[in-house]
């Protein structure tokens, strides 16, 4: 019979080592974890930056392409125009009669509706 106090004595004690197990290997995980986050917010940062300065980036390009596009646009505009004001000098009868019949067809299909 004096087994059975000596197994209970083994057993709390047992129990005192794995409660301080537990809450030693609780602290553990909640100092992975404040680690892990700090290292979380980091790498978050980090990437917030470089997306920053990619979009920095594309907006400077797409300015530049818009622009040159644009250049591009109004001298076809501009040479269009000179184009059109030389056929008008050569054949002004034939401009005047083609914006005519431009203007009926126009006025026909509009007033279809």
């Amino acid at each position: 019979m004096t087994m059975e106090p000596n197994k209970r004595g083994e057993s709390a004690i047992e129990l005192e080592t794995l409660k301080g197990d537990v809450t030693k290997l609780a602290n553990d995980l909640k100092d992975v974890l404040h680690a892990v986050g700090a290292q979380g917010k980091e790498k978050l940062e980090e990437n917030k930056k470089r997306l920053e300065s990619a979009i920095k980036s594309l907006r400077g390009e797409a300015k530049e392409k818009f622009g040159e596009a644009y250049d591009s646009l109004q001298e076809h505009g501009k040479e269009a125009v000179e184009l059109s004001r030389k056929k008008i000098e050569e054949r002004p009868l034939t401009a005047v009669f083609t914006a005519l019949g431009v203007g009926v067809l126009l006025g026909i299909l509009i007033g279809r509706r």
